[in-house]
């Protein structure tokens, strides 16, 4: 879901040019839900802080920032704030 309006999303692409396309390629993501808590509330964990990715966390629920690896799962949830991989083993 995304967390701010259209207008800062111009903003930040005025900054960051592509960031938009970024930003909507996570914002319509099929992401798989959560092995613990079954929501579908969850978002992709990427790694490294930088200018660019910190605007992309700050603008969606769907992408979820770690300041450095290794990641501890591919996802997280934003029901139960667990990470989690969609793997059935690692239940």
């Amino acid at each position: 879901m995304l967390k701010i309006s259209q207008k800062q999303i111009q903003g930040m692409e005025k900054q960051y040019p592509g960031i938009t396309e970024n930003i909507y390629r996570f914002e319509s993501a099929s992401l798989p839900k959560c092995i613990y808590c079954s929501s579908t509330d969850t978002a992709d964990v990427q790694v490294g802080i930088i200018g660019r990715t910190i605007y992309i966390y700050t603008a969606t629920t769907k992408f979820k920032l770690i300041t450095n690896g290794p990641k501890p799962g591919n996802y997280w949830c934003n029901s139960c704030n667990r990470y989690f991989d969609n793997e059935m083993w690692l239940i």
